[in-house]
């Protein structure tokens, strides 16, 4: 393990808000709207840090600078036949630069394929090629579909909910273990959440209905080849539930503070900022890094830098 670049007390804390402001933020929009596209929750992910995209200096005199760019996802052209195949490896690239008096001193990677937990009275729902070949007008409901909408109807998270575009042995679930083993860097599933479990809305909600309590669970990261692990012996096309989670992975997701994965905050500020996760690349023009980051036909949708400067 490469020897971790000592943080300042000041930087530390206000990263660890930040990315726990932005867990609480996306988490709320899935306790109140558990409806929500996988592409909106990683929309809001980066909407978060793109409203404090502003360089901050500390009292240490260090700088940090966190900025965003989306460039929309690539799942829905891997099935139109005109396109060229292809499966989207992560949906964020977190991209961290550590420099010292403005010069590059070392740069990390970390992957994060985006999935959520679905409420158990929801089928599989996530853009498909037709919503894109739609466009706007699947904006504008139909009578008969707009009495669907407001009619009365709960939504429930329990521990037997299930990441349902979470399948084992689909096109996505191998191109992942493959990538690793093919290039040696690690992909992370973030994993999105309500704030706590169990947990029920019912729509329509009532006017000035808001989250209320802590935001216990939220998003959660786990290695991607540490979740296969958990799922070896089920069959192709199962999708693990929240309680599967909680049970079968090892340590240290055995912890009750990483019970079904790290908190964002802590994955990013302890593990990935300490160099006990993500990828090091080994120069500006690293192999890996230009692959993942500087292509658009790239393996992500969406990016976040994260740039530290010491004095």
């Amino acid at each position: 393990m490469t020897p971790p670049i000592p943080l300042p007390a000041d930087v530390r804390a206000w990263l660890r808000d930040a990315f726990g402001a932005c867990n609480e933020q996306v988490s709320a929009v899935v306790s109140r709207v558990p409806t929500s596209h996988e592409t909106a929750l990683d929309m809001s992910f980066i909407d978060h840090f793109a409203g404090i995209a502003a360089p901050v200096q500390f009292p240490s005199g260090w700088v940090v600078q966190i900025s965003t760019h989306y460039l929309g996802g690539g799942r829905h052209v891997s099935d139109w036949p005109e396109l060229p195949r292809r499966w989207e490896i992560a949906d964020i690239g977190i991209l961290v630069l550590f420099r010292q008096h403005g010069k590059v001193i070392r740069s990390k990677v970390a992957l994060l394929q985006s999935k959520r937990l679905y409420p158990d009275e929801l089928a599989w729902d996530e853009d498909s090629p037709l919503d894109y070949m739609t466009g706007f007008g699947r904006l504008m409901r139909h009578d008969e579909d707009w009495a669907d909408v407001i009619a009365p109807r709960p939504f429930s998270f329990t521990p037997r909910s299930r990441y349902k575009a979470l399948v084992t042995g689909v096109n996505q679930y191998k191109a992942i273990a493959q990538y690793e083993t093919r290039n040696q860097i690690p992909v992370y599933y973030l994993l999105y959440h309500p704030w706590q479990i169990p947990h029920t809305v019912t729509f329509p909600l009532t006017a000035g209905y808001g989250v209320t309590g802590t935001c216990d669970v939220g998003c959660r990261v786990v290695p991607a080849r540490q979740l296969r692990t958990a799922l070896e012996g089920q069959p192709e096309g199962h999708s693990p539930a929240y309680g599967d989670l909680q049970r079968r992975l090892a340590a240290p997701f055995t912890l009750d503070r990483h019970q079904a994965g790290w908190r964002l905050e802590h994955f990013v500020v302890d593990l990935l900022l300490n160099c006990e996760t993500g990828y090091i690349a080994s120069s500006p023009d690293d192999r890996g890094l230009n692959y993942i980051f500087y292509r658009r036909t790239g393996p992500i949708s969406a990016a976040v830098a994260l740039t530290i400067d010491a004095p």
